[in-house]
């Protein structure tokens, strides 16, 4: 559960969502986001029009019809909304899923309980995704490896880099080009630096060309100097969060 403005899980009873319905007398309220796909701990930030000025707003999130959660707001005085919620992973995704649609919509608490219509958004969705990073467990100098940067949507549009670091120390940097959106998705090729000598190493993906960002992913790798030793352990793995 995140500590400020948190998706709070919500069990909605069957029916108790509006009063019984009234002639529309003005246009529904709007909800909209600031992007198409957020992960954990991200700032979901959306605005809105058209709800009673001054009154209580619940946005309910859905994942195929089912209620995963809810976030109480206010409107401001012109009726509109402009706020953010946050979510961890486990609120939205099972232990399965990497990344799924998420629906949202948001109630005029005002306008339900005077029974004047329409009190609710039509639906709107985003996308919801784990953030992953993966690298092999050996590397050969002068040669390729593959990478990948997966639901870093914290950082889309950002380079991105790869880095053989000992101790608190960056011994080479490899720049592995553009982490792409919306989700923050990067497939690449990594050239190990040459000058790099045999021996253990803590490898990580970061923002950073100098040292591990705040939301990076590393893990422990040999470099050695005989291609047939490393082309057993070249596949990806999934690396440890920081």
């Amino acid at each position: 559960m995140t500590t400020r403005r948190p998706l709070i899980p919500v069990v909605l009873a069957a029916g108790a969502a509006l009063a019984p319905a009234a002639a529309a007398q003005s246009p529904p309220p709007t909800l909209s986001w600031d992007r198409a796909c957020y992960t954990e701990h991200q700032q979901m930030v959306f605005s809105g029009t058209g709800y009673t000025p001054g009154g209580a707003v619940e946005l309910r999130f859905t994942r195929a019809g089912s209620s995963i959660g809810a976030f109480e707001t206010t409107a401001d005085a012109a009726g509109g909304l402009a706020d953010f919620v946050m979510a961890d992973e486990e609120q939205v995704l099972s232990d399965a899923e990497e990344r799924e649609r998420v629906g949202a919509s948001a109630g005029d608490q005002t306008r339900a309980d005077q029974g004047v219509q329409p009190a609710e958004s039509t639906l709107t969705t985003f996308t919801f995704t784990r953030w992953m990073g993966f690298s092999p467990a050996r590397y050969v100098p002068g040669r390729k490896a593959p990478v990948e940067i997966f639901g870093w949507a914290f950082a889309e549009g950002r380079p991105a880099y790869f880095l053989f670091r000992r101790g608190r120390r960056t011994v080479a940097s490899v720049n592995l080009g553009t982490i792409a959106g919306p989700c923050g998705d990067l497939t690449a090729r990594a050239k190990v630096p040459r000058k790099l000598r045999a021996g253990t190493y803590k490898v990580w993906l970061s923002t950073d060309p100098r040292r591990p960002s705040e939301r990076s992913t590393w893990r422990w790798a040999k470099v050695t100097k005989k291609a047939a030793a490393a082309a057993a352990a070249t596949a990806p793995r999934r690396m440890h969060r920081a």
